[in-house]
Parts: structure tokens; sequence; C-alpha cells
């Protein structure tokens, strides 16, 4: 193609996820497509299925990119919090809101897909195992104890997370700021964390 620049080997598939992100976040998934990458990228089309065999798979490598900025992102909130979990999930609200494109693409990957593409199932593993350290540290336990209820812990946050998000997303919610937004969202998480951790105290350990 005229005008197309020069890549050592590597580059390009490196470059290509950089501007499959970008076109994902300004426009979303829809927008793309293996020609419009290859025109954002600068290199003929056909060059990039030597690196990605189909869009699927371009598509994948975003996510787990996602799931890696985002993880990125939490932990840096979470260096020296007295509420790692409360934090973390704080972190995840501000960016779902923020990047409501590429989250909605990272939640839409099926687990067929995370299983044939090793790098988003990595990705994926490593936020939710991360999730469960924190959730134990909130605990207050120790890794292989109360992991159901860690695990609850997690997983109710991430279920209020996500349907806030997503009804924020379709305009559902009553109309906010996104400062306003992003505030009313991590108060219903916070809640629904607190409430569950109460929950989970006053049971009796299993022994």
């Amino acid at each position: 193609m005229a005008g197309a620049r020069k890549y050592h080997h590597g580059e390009v598939r490196e470059t290509a996820v950089s501007a499959a992100l970008a076109l994902i976040e300004a426009d979303g998934p829809d927008a793309l497509t293996m020609r419009a990458l290859a025109k954002a990228v600068g290199v003929d089309h056909r060059a990039l299925y030597r690196h990605y065999p189909d869009r699927d798979a371009v598509l994948a490598e975003v996510a787990a990119e996602g799931y890696r900025q985002l993880l990125s992102d939490q932990s840096e909130r979470c260096a020296g919090s007295d509420a790692p979990l409360q934090t973390a999930f704080e972190a995840y609200v501000h960016f779902a809101l923020d990047r409501p494109h590429l989250h909605g693409l990272m939640l839409s990957r099926s687990r067929q897909a995370m299983d044939a593409h090793a790098a988003l199932g990595a990705a994926v593993k490593a936020e939710l195992d991360q999730l469960m350290i924190w959730s134990r540290q909130a605990l207050g336990v120790a890794l292989g104890e109360r992991e159901t209820d860690a695990r609850d812990l997690a997983f109710a946050a991430l279920a209020a997370a996500y349907g806030l998000v997503t009804l924020a997303a379709s305009a559902s919610l009553m109309p906010r700021s996104p400062e306003g937004l992003r505030a009313f969202v991590s108060d219903q998480v916070a809640g629904v964390l607190e409430g569950q951790l109460m929950r989970i105290k006053a049971q009796p350990v299993a022994r």
C-alpha cells in the first residue's frame, strides 16, 4: 500500500494493539475491522494476518490489554490503602465509566474466547486472583481459609459494579455529572461490600 510504514519484527503486533485500542475507545468495537486497523497502523491489511488470524483475535488481545490496565490502575490505587478491596472497586468503577467501550469489550468476551486466547485468559485470571487476595484481606483470613466467602464477597461487589455501570451506560440512571455518577456507583458498591462483610462475619466459621 502507498505510504506503508516499515516495522521491525514484532513491532506490527504491538502497534496494532495500540491502534485497535484507540479505535475501540473512540468509536466502539464495531469500528474495528482488519482494513481499518491496517490503515491506522500503516500496513497492508494482509500483513496483519501474519500476526492475527482474524478480527476476534485482535479483540481478544485488546480485551487482555484492558484487563492488564485495569489491574495496574487498581494496584496503584490500593498501594497503602486501609481497605484495598473497596479501593479496587472504586478504581473499577472509574475505569468502567471513563472507558465504556473498552469495558464493554472486556466483559463481552466469552469463556470460549478466554480458553482460545492465552493472553486474555491469563489477564482475566490475574485480575480475579488479585481480587481474591484483596477479598481475603477484607475478611482477615489467609489463603485456604473461607475461600467460598472470599469469592462470594468479591463477586457480589463485581456484580453490583457491573450492573450499575451497565445501567449508567444505557442512560437508565437519573442524569448526573460524570463525577456525581462515579461517586453514586462507588457508594452503592461500597454498600454492597459492607453488607456482605457484615453478613459473612456474623456467620459461624465451619470447623
